[in-house]
């Protein structure tokens, strides 16, 4: 199951503390899970886990104060992406929080792509095959790291998973699209017809 519900949770406005009533918080929720209201679309993440009955967010909670149903997702991809499963609660942020991961790794392989930087095999090759301002490339264990020459230096600007890491990455974003339509129809069968333009970066939804 992707969600932990057991008990019921209580938030307070502007503050990061939740107390749990029936919950077993210390055996089912981790740091980096997330945390969910029924009813409220605002989506934290547990930052600590203090006793079975109270866990602390990353964030104060923004939403008006209440008690009641919650959830604690607790599966992801390896890339950080939140799973869903037949009966989790509030499965529209879950999902937009999904695409958004997606998104953002999709934006990377696109900023990756986009430098027509050369790749050099060491900082020291790509300061002397450069001139000042231009960009390069030096690989470095499953990674690329992006450099800048300032004034001779190679200044890092950002790290990057390599070509095998990219169509590894590539791959897998095609099978994940494939199992979050199937699984968004199996959720809702009444959203009618649902659209992922990995390419584009988008997603739409269409009438029944």
């Amino acid at each position: 199951m992707a969600q932990y519900k057991t008990g019921t949770a209580t938030v307070v406005n502007d503050s990061a503390v939740v107390s749990g009533s029936g919950t077993q918080w210390l055996a089912n929720v981790q740091v980096g899970d997330s945390f969910v209201m029924a009813g409220v679309s605002l989506v934290y993440d547990v930052a600590s886990v203090d006793s079975d009955t109270q866990i602390t967010l990353t964030a104060p909670y923004g939403g008006t104060g209440k008690s009641g149903a919650y959830a604690v997702q607790r599966d992801f991809t390896s890339d950080g992406i939140p799973e869903m499963a037949q009966g989790d609660i509030e499965t529209a942020a879950i999902f937009t929080r999904a695409m958004r991961k997606l998104q953002g790794l999709l934006g990377q392989l696109g900023g990756v792509a986009g430098t027509g930087a050369t790749i050099y095999p060491s900082i020291a090759a790509g300061e002397a095959g450069t001139s000042d301002t231009e960009y390069f490339w030096v690989s470095d264990s499953g990674t690329l790291k992006l450099y800048q020459n300032q004034t001779g230096t190679g200044v890092e600007q950002g790290e990057y998973p390599n070509s095998t890491t990219l169509q590894e990455a590539v791959d897998a974003l095609a099978g994940y699209e494939e199992r979050v339509l199937a699984l968004i129809q199996s959720l809702h069968g009444d959203l009618g017809t649902l659209r992922l333009d990995f390419i584009n970066q988008s997603y739409a939804l269409g009438g029944a």
